[in-house]
């Protein structure tokens, strides 16, 4: 095995550099979906009632971003403070449809705040209110409320991996998976799903797929070496039924099933396999710098490997595969990728 792995890393050090140095270039969903709310808003109710939702809207983002800072007393005074001012507006006679709007970044907000608190049933709670109230929404007449539902799925699995309740967390992120690329529906809180109505934005539903699958394999790498949810788990869990079921029809498809492809084979065809595939998957120009993320996690592997092998130059290899990550592969933003392994 040791010499199987050095030939690995060899070639591996070989490859020529990516013809591009281009930062990765993903599709900014979040923006994108307050773009098309705002939109579906405004045109439904009007400039006036458009304004005054999306001022209360923007305050509850502003609890959210002192949620990130750490300071949980001034998100909860803010999260009260919005909470008056969005009750009295309601008695004021803000229309039904944007009060519903606005309670859906309360319930957000509100989910973020519990979670950083450690209250991670209720802000699990909280969000599965969410997903109710957006349906509602989506059947009054606003289909794209349910790319935000997506959202708040991966949301509610990111708190159960959190709290490594790692059962509920990987199936509800292959249910969520299931749905976004195939349409199924199943294990996802509500049966109100409408698959047509998430592939009508297509774009949209490929960018959702891709981020799932670089959560799913970020998720993986984090546990490479668990003793139960390690390699053989993600394989039996996810990465077979998904090789399986995913369609490749489109170009970022291909390049998911490629890294499944890599992934399934070793522990279908063994180690040997794996390396081969990976290299494929490594010299492949086609692949954009936004797929770092999955050579990232091979790459992980590679090094998993090497410590379960311990060769006598165990710690050159594993300093190699490290250097090829850092010197060919870029974060979201540009910056060189660094290997958590």
């Amino acid at each position: 095995m040791p010499d199987h792995l050095r030939s690995f890393v060899t070639k591996l050090c070989a490859l020529p550099p990516r013809a591009t140095a281009l930062p990765p270039q993903p599709l900014n969903v979040p923006a994108l979906y307050s773009v098309l709310f705002n939109r579906e808003l405004e045109a439904q109710t009007g400039a006036v009632v458009y304004k005054q939702a999306s001022q209360l809207a923007a305050q509850y983002h502003k609890a959210v971003q002192a949620c990130r800072q750490q300071d949980l007393a001034g998100a909860l005074a803010h999260l009260l403070t919005v909470d008056a001012a969005l009750t009295a507006a309601a008695r004021a006679g803000l229309p039904a449809v944007a009060t519903d709007f606005v309670t859906l970044f309360r319930l957000s907000a509100w989910g973020n705040y519990y979670y950083k608190a450690n209250k991670a049933a209720r802000a699990v709670e909280i969000l599965r209110q969410g997903l109710g109230l957006s349906a509602a929404l989506e059947r009054q007449g606003y289909p794209v409320f349910i790319y935000r539902r997506i959202e708040q799925l991966q949301n509610i699995a990111t708190i159960y991996f959190q709290q490594q309740q790692y059962d509920l967390a990987n199936t509800l992120i292959k249910n969520t998976l299931n749905f976004v690329h195939s349409g199924r529906v199943a294990g996802l809180f509500i049966d109100d799903w409408d698959a047509a109505t998430f592939r009508s934005m297509r774009l949209i539903q490929e960018s959702t797929l891709d981020e799932g699958f670089g959560r799913l394999a970020k998720q993986n790498t984090q546990l490479m070496g668990h003793a139960t949810y390690g390699n053989a788990y993600y394989c039996q869990t996810f990465f077979q039924d998904l090789l399986q079921t995913l369609e490749t029809d489109t170009y970022n498809r291909a390049v998911l099933y490629n890294w499944l492809y890599v992934k399934v084979a070793y522990h279908e065809q063994g180690p040997d396999a794996f390396y081969e595939y990976a290299l494929s998957f490594f010299s492949d120009a086609n692949i954009a710098p936004q797929y770092d993320g999955l050579k990232a996690n091979l790459l992980a592997q590679a090094v998993w490997e090497v410590k379960q092998h311990a060769p006598r130059d165990r710690q050159e290899l594993m300093d190699a595969i490290r250097h090829f990550s850092l010197t060919n592969l870029l974060e979201p933003g540009g910056q060189p990728l660094k290997l958590a392994a």
